[in-house]
């Protein structure tokens, strides 16, 4: 791979680093508000489902416009959402306000995650491709690491609306490097048949250290581009699979992500030590999807990623009916993101591998925008689950049931794929 594929994978790493500090950034201020606004679970599974409900619609209906208008333009405009409901959610007075502007976040996390599988994809070579995907799904957990250790400072030296400016300040550092590293990919310049596309493509195809073309290539034909190709007659069935088992695992993985922090806290420890469980979770989650992404390389990712989601559903039961003491409760939180990220990691290289160049882009969003209405549904059922009475250990139950059906299902898929 050339520098510039290099350059950016590494970009699409930030801005997953970005989207995972940005879903993450609610459930670290969780604790904090819930004290100082003194909400209720339901209440705070309501505000937590709204970041996921707007990352759902970006990803459904923002990030198919990437196919259409480019990666690069749908990456700015992505940037800009995030940036404007990070400096507006510190400024809320409201819970109404609060999720308002987590709704507007949520537009912007979804239609970048939807749009940076895609870039990863089309940036990279065949051999190195399940590895380029798996790093930048693993900007999520890094982002996530980050901001556990930023919250749990930023808790302890000033309050919750801190940890919102923070997000801010890094969607607005993000600009400025986009504008000037990364380019438009290959597959919008040969499909988009604009008078400069030659010229661009041949110019990108030189700073990769490839010969330049004589003519554009054939592009899609029509009926497989954009959501045509999503829902095509031989494609419909691997796309509803891949939903399927995408609703499953983003209802366990957002259950962990939106509740442990709440969850460590209400076992009796401050707010600064739950977030510090969560960036534990980070960490190896980080360490997870790296392993899986290395071992990917030599074949095997979806048998791998089935492992993983499995050992998920292990992990949460075992996190819902750990003792409430710190060193426990960190050690499984660790379990779970090990497990959880390494599943992403898989399932995203999956999903973007599974659509036409085409139809990538819409492809990717579909299948994540489904998942992110699960993931919306998540909070406020686990929510609804804890307000009613229910403990840790059966809350957790019911969301490691859901990686368990996730996983049967990625074997359905995968035995389904390798007979056709």
């Amino acid at each position: 791979m050339s520098s510039l594929q290099e350059r950016v994978i590494a970009i699409t790493l930030l801005l997953s680093m970005l989207d995972g500090y940005d879903v993450l950034a609610m459930t670290f201020v969780a604790p904090a508000l819930t004290r100082d606004w003194e909400i209720g679970k339901a209440a705070l599974g309501g505000v937590l489902a709204a970041g996921l409900a707007g990352m759902a619609i970006g990803s459904l209906a923002i990030a198919p416009l990437a196919d259409v208008f480019g990666r690069r333009k749908l990456v700015f405009a992505a940037l800009g959402l995030m940036a404007i409901g990070s400096l507006l959610s510190a400024f809320s007075a409201s819970l109404g306000q609060l999720a308002a502007w987590r709704v507007v976040t949520g537009l912007g996390v979804g239609a970048c995650v939807a749009v940076i599988s895609p870039l990863a994809a089309e940036f990279s070579n065949g051999r190195r491709r399940p590895l380029a995907l798996a790093l930048t799904a693993l900007g999520y957990p890094a982002g996530g690491l980050i901001g556990g250790l930023l919250a749990a400072f930023l808790l302890h030296v000033a309050d919750w609306r801190a940890v919102f400016l923070a997000g801010f300040v890094f969607a607005a550092l993000l600009v400025p490097v986009v504008l000037i590293a990364l380019p438009e990919s290959f597959a919008f310049l040969i499909g988009g048949r604009r008078p400069d596309s030659l010229a661009r493509l041949n110019a990108l195809l030189m700073r990769c250290g490839q010969p330049a073309l004589a003519s554009l290539p054939d592009p899609a034909p029509r009926h497989m581009r954009g959501y045509r190709g999503v829902f095509a007659p031989e494609q419909r069935i691997a796309t509803i699979r891949l939903a399927a088992i995408n609703i499953f695992h983003a209802a366990a993985a957002y259950f962990v992500l939106s509740w442990l922090p709440q969850m460590v806290a209400d076992a009796g420890f401050a707010p600064s030590a739950a977030s510090l469980a969560s960036a534990a979770s980070s960490l190896t989650g980080i360490a997870g999807g790296l392993m899986l992404g290395a071992y990917a390389q030599r074949g095997g990712v979806k048998g791998l990623t089935i492992i993983a989601i499995l050992c998920l559903a292990g992990a949460i039961v075992a996190f819902g009916v750990a003792p409430a003491n710190l060193l426990a409760l960190t050690m499984l939180a660790a379990s779970c993101g090990f497990a959880l990220f390494a599943g992403t990691a898989g399932l995203f290289s999956i999903i973007a591998l599974s659509f036409p160049d085409a139809a990538r882009a819409s492809g990717t969003g579909f299948v994540v925008g489904v998942g992110r209405i699960s993931s919306a549904v998540a909070p406020l059922l686990a929510g609804w689950l804890f307000s009613i009475g229910w403990g840790r250990a059966e809350v957790s139950l019911v969301f490691a049931i859901c990686s368990v059906a996730a996983g049967a299902l990625l074997l359905i898929h995968s035995i389904r794929r390798t007979l056709a």
